[in-house]
């Protein structure tokens, strides 16, 4: 699900694998929904709408 690189949870599917997105945030006990504007997945319980992720070029970093 993440490659910890430097102590740094970067999410290893990228900004396109929803589906992952969403297996992921089911699992984890620290998702918490982000505010509705800065939401970018139709599926509320999905990595790309937590409020603890930080864009990258190429996926997000998790700051949980």
């Amino acid at each position: 699900m993440f490659n910890n690189k430097d102590n740094r949870k970067i999410f290893k599917y990228g900004l396109k694998d929803y589906d992952e997105s969403r297996e992921t945030a089911k699992e984890c006990s620290d998702f918490r929904a982000d505010d509705e504007d800065e939401q970018v997945d139709s599926v509320i319980v999905s990595c790309y709408n937590c409020i603890y992720r930080r864009w990258k070029p190429d996926t997000f970093e998790c700051m949980k």
